[in-house]
């Protein structure tokens, strides 16, 4: 099993220190070959080039999602629909980024990762044009599917390709960054986009536009900083770096950094074959259940970002265009100081493990979630309470600021233990975890408004805060408990892109 060999690796590898590769006296986990063209030996400036360009990816595909939030309004006037039905201009483009990476994570295996994101850069450019120049409701609704079918590649290449890329003890706080733009995106874009739609000259189209420009931007800094980052491993027995991998034979592709993965005749598969491998990722138990848990904690998350524009324009806070965005600032603080914490934490948890010499468990990264536990249904509370009962702006933004705050750090450490507890299958299990994610919070607009108007917000957010707790001891608390038993009952996938 994946598992026990993986434990075993690491034991052989700690009674063998002297054949062992470090860096600043800590054992490289896994151990690189000997091979320049191994990610793991890039130049530091090289790896974080292209994780800053990955992330930034991640960020501003996103932010052009949420950008044309604050004008919600101004969307139901330009198309003649009620504010409910412009909500969904907004809301849609989630629901591509659950289910678009079934699509670019197979393909990244059978073409690489370079090519997959490339593409996928060029679609969200071709959909935010789309978007920005419609005329009608169903135009503006096929660019906004458009963008977040291209965006979507971002959520599940960006972290796995950063994963490919830099050690274990590093690991924690290369994909925080990563998944630090993701989380902020959404208020930046309320934000810029705020600022945007609420000057008379420019409106709701400017917010796409200029989210174009700095797509294109991203799309040349791919192009020269992001190369391969698949690398096929075939290891000696000895299995301490030593490789017998040949060089790339040189093409008309490979001129552009773009290199089909050449693996063993016993695993070459068909496109349809590698199709369906996401799918088998929901027979283990540890990716459902810690993508399920973050899924439950995560569905407000976009039914708060939408529906504030409904919240907080009417009395009695009667909020400008200008004062919708600049209201996103509450969640950016919040994600910040989540990373701030959760990425150093998990990290630290890793290096003690290494110095102590202990057999290591990806569970142990799960040590770093407990603050998640309470600030995500705190904030869920605080945020319900105040619009219900209060009427200060910033009670409630307070609220959300914590509830952010407790859904980075959990971001952070989730995925960072999936991508450790299967690290062969790294995209296919940050599948899972995007797919619960943004399924769930996708449907939390078209029910959020009417449960407040029917039962008051301190009754819905209480809810989804109660939800938050009670499936936490049967999700994540059982994997702290038990997680490496199940994950080796589990067995291995079976399949692996290496």
């Amino acid at each position: 099993m994946e598992q026990q060999k993986e434990s075993a690796s690491d034991r052989e590898y700690a009674s063998s220190p002297a054949r062992l590769k470090t860096r600043d006296g800590i054992v490289l986990m896994p151990q690189p070959s000997d091979d320049p063209n191994d990610p793991l030996n890039w130049s530091s400036f090289r790896k974080h080039m292209a994780m800053a360009t990955l992330s930034y990816l991640a960020f501003v595909c996103y932010m052009s999602v949420t950008a044309i939030i604050p004008g919600t309004l101004d969307l139901a006037r330009t198309f003649s629909v009620t504010k409910s039905t412009a909500v969904y201009i907004g809301n849609t483009p989630v629901a591509l980024y659950a289910v678009g990476p079934f699509l670019w994570s197979p393909l990244s295996h059978f073409i690489g990762r370079r090519p997959v994101l490339l593409l996928s850069n060029l679609i969200v450019i071709v959909g935010t044009i789309v978007a920005a120049s419609a005329k009608t409701y169903a135009a503006c609704m096929v660019g906004r599917i458009i963008q977040g079918l291209g965006g979507s590649a971002f959520w599940c290449l960006g972290p796995a390709s950063i994963a490919d890329i830099f050690f274990r003890h590093e690991k924690g706080k290369k994909i925080g960054m990563s998944t630090l733009a993701i989380v902020v995106a959404p208020f930046a874009g309320g934000i810029i986009g705020g600022a945007i739609i609420n000057n008379a000259s420019l409106g709701w189209r400017w917010s796409q536009w200029i989210s174009l420009i700095l797509i294109g931007a991203g799309f040349l800094a791919q192009i020269v900083f992001v190369p391969e980052t698949i690398y096929i491993r075939d290891n000696t027995p000895s299995g301490f770096g030593e490789s017998t991998k040949t060089p790339f034979k040189t093409t008309l592709w490979s001129r552009y950094g773009i290199h089909i993965p050449k693996r063993a005749a016993d695993k070459q598969h068909s496109f349809l074959f590698i199709s369906t491998r996401p799918f088998i990722m929901f027979k283990f138990p540890a990716v459902v259940l810690a993508s399920f848990w973050f899924g439950v904690a995560y569905m407000l998350h976009v039914g708060i970002t939408s529906e504030i524009p409904l919240i907080f324009q009417p009395p009695p806070y009667n909020f400008s265009v200008l004062d919708v965005g600049l209201s996103a600032f509450s969640g950016l603080i919040g994600a910040l100081l989540g990373e701030a914490y959760a990425g150093p934490a998990i990290d630290f948890i890793a290096r003690r493990a290494i110095k102590q010499d202990k057999e290591w468990r990806p569970e142990m990264r799960l040590k770093a979630i407990w603050p998640a536990l309470v600030a995500a249904p705190s904030g869920l509370l605080i945020f319900g309470i105040t619009i219900q009962f209060g009427k200060a702006w910033i009670a409630p933004l307070i609220g959300q600021a914590v509830y952010i705050f407790g859904i980075e750090i959990a971001t952070t450490v989730i995925q960072t233990y999936l991508l450790e507890s299967y690290p062969r299958q790294g995209a296919e299990a940050s599948l899972i975890f995007n797919f619960s994610r943004n399924i769930l919070s996708y449907t939390t607009p078209f029910f959020i408004m009417n449960m407040i108007g029917k039962i008051g917000g301190s009754a819905t957010f209480g809810i989804f805060a109660a939800l938050i707790v009670f499936f936490f001891p049967l999700t994540i608390g059982i994997l702290m408990w038990r997680g490496m038993e199940i994950r080796e009952r589990s067995g291995d996938p079976g399949w692996s892109r290496d």
